[in-house]
């Protein structure tokens, strides 16, 4: 079976459940092979946000119902998570919208929307609205990537433009891993 067919055949229920399990890259390749006009692009994102929906609402209600149990909040105690937390009681609202766009900390931020005391119908509202933004954001960058990849080095095998799509990826998740560490350093010694 070859990696069209695969494509075609998960289509976009693979996009939605790939998202639930590795939401950012998936929706990028998602976009990539929106691009390739293997899957449409509009239903790239709808797969793609129902699936980080799906995932931050259960991620909602874990916080909101075991939240506090002891294994729960020794998870919760590292990492840049209590900076997270306080940034959460001040302002609930940003934090639901943007808590997504934070690489790595959108299970912990939606475990820790949970406990805090907003509904869930409003969690889930704004939810929507903020994971359609991030799914048009990545299928939208790996449709840029998709095209670039394809104006420099023409048409490839699907096999190869995802592999050098999700090098991209990745070589852009270190860039900004490094830029965030960078800025920290400087931030609290400005020397």
């Amino acid at each position: 079976m070859s990696l069209e067919t695969l494509v075609q055949t998960l289509g976009l229920p693979g996009i939605a459940v790939g998202t639930v399990v590795e939401g950012d890259a998936v929706a990028f390749l998602g976009g990539v092979l929106a691009h390739r006009e293997l899957l449409p692009f509009v239903g790239v994102v709808l797969a793609a946000a129902l699936g980080g929906a799906v995932i931050d609402n259960v991620m909602f209600l874990i916080g909101r119902y075991a939240g506090h149990r002891a294994i729960v909040r020794k998870q919760l105690a590292r990492g840049p998570v209590p900076a997270l937390q306080a940034r959460i009681e001040r302002h609930r609202v940003t934090t639901i919208l943007g808590f997504r766009f934070i690489y790595g900390m959108k299970s912990v931020g939606a475990i820790l929307i949970g406990m805090t005391p907003i509904s869930w119908l409003r969690f889930a509202l704004l939810d929507v609205a903020a994971t359609l933004l991030w799914a048009t954001v990545f299928c939208g960058l790996g449709f840029g990537v998709g095209g670039t990849i394809r104006s420099v080095f023409g048409h490839m095998k699907l096999h190869l433009h995802l592999g050098l799509a999700a090098a991209i990826f990745l070589f852009g998740v270190l860039l900004v891993w490094l830029g965030l560490r960078w800025w920290n350093r400087h931030k609290e010694d400005p020397r």
